[in-house]
């Protein structure tokens, strides 16, 4: 079968599946495994975003939005050469991937034939396990997604037994974006219950939606996990550099005094694939050091501190 991901987490649960060498075609976005690299790459960011400031990327994405512009397009041409069996795509997020509807009419105006075209839209960490079942089954593989979903739930259940029970619960709040400052939705504040904490300023299945300052320190977290959507490490820490540490009244909340802020891979967290469960280990380490030292391997969650 030959099987084309317009999404990252997409990509990443192909392969996990065992079946990168059917992959013909990739998102620009699809970086994980490195393979995937290596592929076609068959949809293209309409502008390139990636060394604006924070505040840039988030006007550009708001005018696109208010205009109805997308931020992505399909290069028909590599499309119609690649004759993919199967494409996925998403029903999520605008700013992350390409729309589902643009891939529907390409498809139908550039191919002379129907090939499968298999929609995710996740919500809750049992969606992101549900679709490495659709997915594997789409590709005929459906012993493989039943293994790697059990392999997933295997270890987010070591976390949940992990946990400590007579402890109360931490405020904890997930940035997404910092410039405006955003929380976290979906499966995110999911994941933060799962590892012991809880998100008060979101909504597990949620919508991520802007925040003030005032209302973070009213709030005032004993954890703050920084993530901030598609950022590599380097640029986590300088944007945490810039845009956080300068506020008035950061030395004063909880988790700063405390030494309870965490730096993520801004990558890993807002992709809907098999390494979720890297970021609810790395949560659980970050509350629970004596619990879950080292169960990260290091690529999620930062050693360093801002």
């Amino acid at each position: 079968m030959r099987i084309c991901s317009l999404l990252p987490s997409a990509t990443e649960i192909v392969y996990a599946l065992g079946l990168g060498g059917q992959m013909v075609g990739v998102s620009h976005a699809c970086d994980f495994p490195k393979d995937a690299s290596t592929k076609p790459v068959v949809s293209q960011s309409v502008r390139q975003i990636t060394h604006l400031s924070s505040e840039e990327i988030d006007g550009i994405v708001q005018q696109a939005r208010a205009n109805g512009n997308p931020l992505y397009w399909i290069d028909a041409d590599l499309l119609r050469e690649l004759k993919p069996d199967l494409i996925i795509t998403q029903e999520l997020c605008e700013v992350c991937a390409i729309a589902s509807g643009s891939v529907f009419e390409t498809v139908a105006k550039e191919l002379d034939y129907q090939p499968e075209i298999l929609t995710i839209r996740p919500n809750r960490v049992a969606d992101i396990l549900q679709n490495v079942r659709n997915i594997a089954a789409a590709a005929g593989v459906p012993e493989q997604g039943q293994e790697v979903a059990g392999s997933l739930e295997f270890r987010i259940q070591a976390v949940i037994d992990g946990v400590p029970r007579d402890l109360a619960k931490p405020r904890v709040l997930c940035l997404d974006w910092l410039d405006p400052l955003r929380n976290t939705g979906q499966w995110v504040p999911e994941l933060v219950e799962l590892a012991g904490g809880v998100e008060g300023l979101a909504v597990p299945g949620g919508l991520s939606r802007e925040l003030t300052w005032s209302e973070i320190v009213e709030y005032a977290p004993e954890y703050l996990m920084v993530m901030p959507c598609a950022f590599e490490p380097d640029r986590v820490r300088q944007e945490t550099a810039d845009k956080l540490t300068t506020l008035e009244g950061w030395a004063g909340l909880p988790a700063v005094r405390m030494d309870q802020v965490f730096l993520f891979d801004g990558r890993i967290p807002t992709r809907h694939g098999p390494r979720v469960v890297d970021v609810l280990e790395g949560l659980a380490e970050a509350m629970h050091p004596q619990r879950f030292a080292g169960i990260t391997d290091g690529g999620v969650l930062s050693r360093e501190r801002p």
